[in-house]
């Protein structure tokens, strides 16, 4: 019996083209499969930088809460000793990077030391971060010790505001004499490098 040529060429196996054709297909699957573990991986990383970042984030928040809630209203004087002694101060921040200053309560002290449970804290906004820093003693001196930690990084600005009843003002001032009263909340927006912004709330003494 006389076979067709398309049978002739069905018997010969598989021809160069069809080979090629396999061949170029499994190219296409492999760079794909490439393609989308990178950025698996792109993406894991970035979900691991998000996560660091929401941890420390989280941190800074908790940091700011616990301070403004044991605010004391206790008057304290800048170390320098050039500035009047305040009750509270509060900038939108200041040249010199300061936005809060206050003496807390409730420091603890787990290694029973000598010390009062008062504590300066000031915080300060510069090159795009925003540092707690505190001082082992409610009336500081040149010569006293002050631990700075960096709370966040990567922001690009800071507005704070201070709030009593339905008064909202950027700077808040109340001097040692108590004249003026204390905010009773605050208000910090942080505007990211990344275009992201978050607005947070806090009750300054329990919003007394």
């Amino acid at each position: 019996m006389t076979r067709s040529p398309s049978q002739l060429r069905a018997d010969a196996g598989v021809t160069l083209v069809e080979t090629l054709v396999a061949l170029f297909v499994i190219a296409l699957m492999a760079a794909a499969g490439a393609i989308m573990t990178s950025q698996s991986l792109r993406g894991a990383r970035a979900v691991e930088t998000r996560g660091a970042s929401a941890t420390a984030l989280s941190s800074a928040l908790a940091m700011i809460s616990a301070d403004l809630a044991a605010y004391s209203g206790r008057p304290s004087q800048d170390a320098s000793l050039s500035d009047p002694a305040f009750a509270f101060e509060g900038y939108p921040p200041r040249a010199d990077g300061r936005v809060m200053v206050f003496v807390r309560n409730g420091w603890q002290n787990p290694a029973g030391d000598v010390r009062s449970d008062l504590q300066r804290v000031e915080y300060i906004f510069a090159d795009g971060t925003l540092t707690r820093r505190s001082w082992l003693a409610p009336d500081p001196g040149p010569a006293t010790p002050s631990v700075d930690q960096a709370l966040l990084t990567g922001i690009q600005r800071v507005d704070v505001r201070f709030g009593r009843g339905d008064t909202w003002r950027p700077e808040w001032l109340v001097s040692a004499s108590g004249t003026e009263p204390a905010p009773q909340k605050a208000e910090v927006r942080f505007v990211f490098g990344d275009g992201d912004t978050l607005t947070t709330r806090y009750l300054i003494g329990g919003g007394a």
